[in-house]
């Protein structure tokens, strides 16, 4: 069986407050010309088809070509919701796309959906598990049964629920932070707000691919099968350089797989340009750049008057404007957001083993510069007991 791998489309986005549609449209026609190329059998989305949860009609009609456009090839579709997504969205039609082989899962449902295929190497099971979290998996729970607290339970106990079958091939797509994956600092995707998601990737066991989303990066986690296949378009001028891609994974006997990455070409590039203002002046340049997103760094020690409505008028697709000497250097960026981050999802560690009533009575202290007497500790448990039905 083979298999291409997207996710994190995120129809609809704007970058600076210009509209992605017209490169999205493009680069979802690659995908799907490389994929008639490659013979595939399947195409994966693994979540964040749409940047919102109520997404506008462009990007919806970018959805219906492509899709449309995969099942005249008849190339079968995979596609779950990701956090951005709004779940009944994504199902809607779901039973009518059933019959031309798309195959949606929006929402779980206390159960793990799963679709049977064959191949000449015998069944293969596709699981799939939209974006979760430890409120959506505690509400399906059976009366008595304990709570999720961590992401990591959430997901073990939605997996819990798939029957695998180990002398046989399965494959999971899933849209979750799995603990070792990298992401860019000031990427499109937020690593301060991953850090409270993280899942182990030990739950992952029993399963030969893992299509991920959710981290807009290509790389594999902890083994080459449990795979984010990155976002197919940059979302960020953090991320300029990175190679764009989708996933190519051929399963065949339980045990043998191929993985390769097929590279995509946006329509309309993002570059960082770099110079002084007579450089970013010079004809030859502005020819070379005016067509792309550019990020412009000045090389000038002095503020230069209007130079934003400048540098639009000849670059009319400006990102953003900086100064080299007023941001941080480029060669020390890495050590100091990796040192950002590891202390803050060291911090949300710490703050998730507390419970609610201790976490308000450091707050408390924190605000009042002294702290609670029992008389308001009391106040506060009955509160949140009354709110929340527990302090856990």
């Amino acid at each position: 069986m083979r298999f291409a791998h997207l996710a994190d489309l995120h129809l609809g986005r704007k970058v600076n407050s210009y509209s992605m549609i017209e490169n999205q449209r493009s680069v979802l026609k690659q995908v799907v010309e490389k994929a008639v190329k490659r013979e595939v059998d399947a195409v994966i989305l693994a979540g964040d088809i749409y940047d919102s949860q109520v997404p506008e009609a462009d990007a919806m009609e970018v959805l219906n070509e492509f899709l449309c456009a995969l099942k005249d090839e008849d190339i079968d579709v995979f596609m779950i919701a990701g956090n951005h997504d709004r779940g009944d969205l994504i199902n809607y039609g779901g039973a009518l796309l059933e019959e031309m082989n798309i195959h949606v899962c929006g929402t779980w449902t206390g159960k793990m959906e799963c679709i049977d295929m064959l191949d000449k190497y015998g069944p293969l099971h596709v699981w799939c598990l939209p974006y979760i979290t430890p409120s959506v998996v505690n509400r399906l729970k059976a009366e008595g049964e304990p709570e999720c607290e961590t992401f990591t339970d959430a997901v073990a106990y939605a997996l819990s629920k798939a029957n695998l079958d180990m002398n046989e091939r399965n494959v999971l797509i899933a849209h979750q932070y799995f603990d070792g994956a990298v992401v860019p600092a000031g990427g499109s995707e937020d690593y301060l707000s991953l850090g409270s998601e993280i899942v182990d990737v030990s739950v992952l066991a029993g399963f030969d691919y893992v299509a991920l989303g959710h981290v807009h990066t290509a790389q594999s986690v902890g083994i080459d099968t449990v795979r984010y296949s990155g976002a197919p378009l940059i979302y960020s001028t953090a991320e300029i350089g990175a190679e764009r891609s989708f996933t190519l994974v051929n399963l065949e006997d339980k045990g043998t797989y191929r993985i390769s990455t097929i590279e995509l070409t946006p329509e309309r590039e993002m570059k960082n340009l770099i110079g002084t203002f007579r450089e970013l002046l010079n004809p030859d340049m502005i020819a070379a750049y005016k067509d792309k997103y550019v990020n412009i760094i000045l090389k000038e020690t002095k503020d230069i008057p209007d130079v934003i409505r400048v540098l639009k008028d000849k670059y009319p697709y400006v990102m953003g404007v900086a100064y080299a000497d007023g941001r941080i250097r480029l060669e020390g960026t890495t050590e100091v957001h990796t040192e950002v981050r590891d202390g803050v999802l060291t911090a949300i560690r710490q703050l998730k083993l507390k419970e609610p009533n201790a976490l308000f009575a450091d707050f408390y202290e924190f605000r009042n510069k002294e702290p609670m007497n029992e008389e308001q500790k009391q106040y506060m448990a009955e509160l949140i007991e009354n709110t929340f039905g527990g302090t856990e």
